[in-house]
C-alpha cells in the first residue's frame, strides 16, 4: 500500500501509459473500425496502469478495474455484436462471471488448504474484467498464457545470480494477467483466431 505522499504511480509512469495509449489508438483508426479503435485504446491504458500499479505496490486499483468490466461490456457489444446488443450482454456478463467466480473459487480453495492467500482480490476483480472483454470462449487460453508468463517470470527470477526464490514469494499476478487480456483482444479482433 502507499501513504498520501507516495503516489500509485509517478508522472513519467502515467505519461507512458497515456502515450502508449495514443498511440495504439491512431493505429487503430488506421486497420479497425472506429469503436474498435477507441475500445482498443482504452484497454491499453487501462492495462498499461494495472500492470505498472500492480509491478509496483502488487495490488490492482478498483479505480482501474470496476470501470474496466462495464467497459468491457460495452466494448463487446460494440465491437462484436452491434446488431444484437443482448448476445454481447450475456457473452461479456457470462465471461465476467465465470472468470471472476473462478478465480475467487481458486483464492478460497487456496486459502482453505493452505491458510494463505494465493491470489489477491484484484486478481479475482481483473479476471472478470478478462471475461467481460474477452468473453468466455477466450478465457481458456488467456489465462493459460497468464499463468505460464506468471511462471517463465518465476523460473527466470529464480535463475539470476543471487537471487533465490521462496514459496511465499508474493508474485504480481495482475502484470501478468492484464497485457494477456490486451493481447487476447487484439487477437480475437484480428480474426486470427476463431472462438475455440
Amino acid at each position: 500500500m502507499t501513504d498520501d505522499n507516495d503516489p500509485l504511480l509517478s508522472r513519467a509512469a502515467i505519461a507512458a501509459a497515456l502515450l502508449l495509449a495514443a498511440v495504439v489508438t491512431i493505429a487503430g483508426f488506421r486497420l479497425l473500425p472506429p469503436a474498435a479503435a477507441v475500445a482498443t485504446g482504452v484497454l491499453t491504458l487501462l492495462m498499461a496502469l494495472i500492470t505498472l500499479t500492480d509491478l509496483r505496490h502488487f495490488i490492482i486499483p478498483n479505480a482501474l478495474s470496476y470501470p474496466a468490466v462495464p467497459l468491457g461490456i460495452a466494448a463487446n457489444i460494440a465491437v462484436f455484436h452491434a446488431d444484437d446488443w443482448m448476445a454481447g450482454l450475456t457473452e461479456s456478463l457470462l465471461g465476467a462471471v465465470l472468470a471472476g467466480g473462478s478465480f475467487f473459487l481458486l483464492r478460497a480453495i487456496w486459502f482453505r488448504l493452505r491458510g494463505i492467500e494465493g491470489l489477491g482480490l484484484g486478481d479475482v476483480k481483473l479476471a472478470a474484467v478478462a471475461g467481460a472483454w474477452l468473453g468466455p470462449a477466450l478465457l481458456p487460453p488467456a489465462c493459460l498464457a497468464a499463468a505460464l508468463a506468471g511462471l517463465a517470470a518465476v523460473i527466470v527470477m529464480a535463475m539470476l545470480p543471487g537471487r533465490k526464490v521462496e514459496l511465499g514469494d508474493h508474485i504480481p499476478f495482475g502484470s501478468f494477467i492484464a497485457p494477456v487480456i490486451l493481447l487476447f483482444w487484439i487477437w480475437r479482433m484480428s480474426n486470427v483466431v476463431s472462438f475455440w
